[in-house]
């Protein structure tokens, strides 16, 4: 048989139990209770370890989900970090080659410290070429910075887009002409009015045009158009040039990036206006939309919604 279990309790006896003080020829002192509670403790010791394998699955399973919730929480830090030290690679990258440049034309003036600033033309305009590029990329990537933490406000107010756009192509012209280029204006209607930013747009509008005359071979044509479709303004940069690889396209806006055809053709751009372009975009509430085709040209299509009067 197996071990059995049994309570024992002995107490003095208080007089309550007269029945069974009549049973007995002699004075009772002392009652003692003996019975098996073998059952009793068998399922306490189960509902011990069910208690103890509950608390230790628990802790567990709460280990488990806090490092997967940890993990996810920490995916857009590590992702912001990621990003952090990639946009420091790039800049770093991107001001190597200018100081390069401004280093060695130095060293070159150097060599000739009797010369005139005529014979030292070209390395002087090779060091202010260098040094205006690498103001140009500081001021995008302050524009940039100045946005992602929401320092950088935009004062909107009435603007009249298709004024804008006019300008823009009277003040191209010399340009076109210089790179034997056609423009091609198409503006439909007049008061396309949105909440905006002057300067910011006429940024916006620069940097289209500046990309589109930049790889666009001679004798080629830009369509600038803007017109209204419903409660939108709708502007339009098209060109005929080299397009962009459908690999590059997704990436186009990503800061300090370049595509195949920009390194085909020496381009010594930072790879910051698309994504200031976007930037801009966004800030006036409107979207932007790049289709293009390799040895086709390239179209970029900007959306923004229209002031109602």
């Amino acid at each position: 048989m197996g071990e059995k279990t049994y309570r024992f309790v002995s107490r003095p006896y208080q007089g309550n139990l007269p029945k069974i003080e009549k049973l007995s020829d002699t004075p009772l002192k002392t009652v003692q209770i003996i019975t098996e509670i073998s059952a009793e403790v068998y399922y306490l010791n189960r509902l011990l370890w069910s208690v103890g394998i509950g608390i230790g699955v628990g802790a567990l399973l709460s280990i488990i989900a806090g490092y997967a919730l940890a993990r996810r929480a920490l995916i857009p830090i590590q992702k912001a970090w990621d990003k952090q030290q990639q946009f420091i690679a790039d800049a770093s990258h991107e001001l190597r080659s200018p100081l390069s440049v401004v280093q060695g034309q130095t060293q070159l003036l150097l060599r000739h410290p009797d010369h005139t600033i005529e014979e030292e033309s070209v390395p002087i305009s090779a060091i202010l070429k260098e040094t205006k590029r690498m103001s140009n990329m500081v001021s995008g990537l302050l524009l940039l910075a100045r946005g992602d933490s929401h320092e950088e406000v935009i004062i909107c107010k009435p603007v009249r887009v298709d004024g804008i756009i006019k300008e823009i192509a009277q003040n191209m012209e010399p340009i076109m002409d210089y790179k034997q280029l056609r423009l091609q204006l198409h503006v439909e209607g007049t008061e396309f009015l949105i909440n905006g930013a002057e300067d910011r747009l006429i940024q916006l509008f620069m940097i289209l045009m500046d990309n589109a005359i930049k790889f666009t071979p001679e004798h080629g044509q830009i369509d600038l158009e803007c017109v209204r479709q419903g409660k939108s303004v709708v502007v339009t940069v098209k060109d005929n040039g080299a397009g962009i690889s459908e690999r590059d396209l997704p990436l186009v806006f990503d800061r300090f990036y370049k595509g195949d055809s920009a390194r085909d053709r020496g381009d010594h751009g930072a790879g910051l206006g698309l994504s200031i372009a976007r930037w801009i975009v966004d800030q006036h509430q409107g979207s932007v939309h790049i289709s293009s085709e390799v040895g086709h040209g390239t179209s970029v299509t900007i959306r923004f919604p229209m002031l109602v009067r």
